[in-house]
């Protein structure tokens, strides 16, 4: 019964101490699509579809996108997802955004 209990711990502090990370929890503000910068690998042809890939949580990913205001978008350029909904992320151009910026501050 006592090599049992012993065997018991060892594995209880091998799980607490070595798998259970504090600093591996999941924040859902990490995963959140609206504000993430991406760049088109496919292009959004006017109120079509194309694919975004952008960086999140140290991994590289995809999803479709759609033109926020169903303009064409070319392969290549850089964008802000504004909105995602269903799966799709609704974006708009990176220097679209920031003229809209610049001409605020002015």
């Amino acid at each position: 019964m006592g090599a049992g209990l012993l065997g018991g711990y060892i594995i209880f502090v091998f799980m607490t101490k070595v798998l259970m990370s504090p600093n591996e929890t999941l924040d859902p503000a990490d995963f959140r699509m609206e504000g993430v910068l991406g760049y088109l690998s496919n292009p959004i042809r006017t109120g079509g579809t194309g694919e975004l890939i952008y960086s999140q949580a140290g991994t590289r990913r995809t999803c479709g996108a759609r033109s926020e205001d169903g303009v064409a978008i070319e392969r290549g350029t850089e964008v802000i997802v504004t909105k995602y909904e269903r799966g799709l992320a609704y974006v708009r151009t990176w220097d679209e955004m920031a003229g809209e910026e610049s001409k605020q501050k002015r």
